[in-house]
């Protein structure tokens, strides 16, 4: 009798958390090699880079590619940031879940 495995790449897949990069809202520079990126009204991701980040023209167009698609937390390969004049593309290294803001709280 065989015994049932559990599938890890379903179970794996299930944990990540992604999203699409038409849903991207927004953009700010956190430091040298972190940019991010808001998604929807409640969701922010961090993604690093090897380039300083704050080299980016950020007054022109930014725009994020996937290869895949869509941009999941983990390991950034095929993921690249790409804007400015002249254009510059920065790949990215890695994607995570940016800490929740607290909420603003009224004096």
């Amino acid at each position: 009798a065989c015994a049932a495995t559990p599938n890890t790449e379903s179970a794996n897949a299930a944990e990540r958390d992604c999203f699409f990069a038409e849903s991207v809202s927004g953009y700010s520079v956190v430091d040298d090699h972190n940019v991010r990126v808001s998604v929807g009204a409640s969701r922010a991701y961090i993604l690093s880079t090897n380039w300083n980040a704050r080299d980016l023209d950020w007054t022109q167009t930014i725009a994020i590619r996937s290869t895949l698609g869509r941009i999941c937390t983990g390991n950034g390969l095929g993921v690249d940031i790409i804007g400015g004049d002249p254009r510059r593309t920065y790949p990215i290294t890695s994607i995570a879940r940016a800490p929740e803001e607290p909420a603003n709280q009224g004096t």
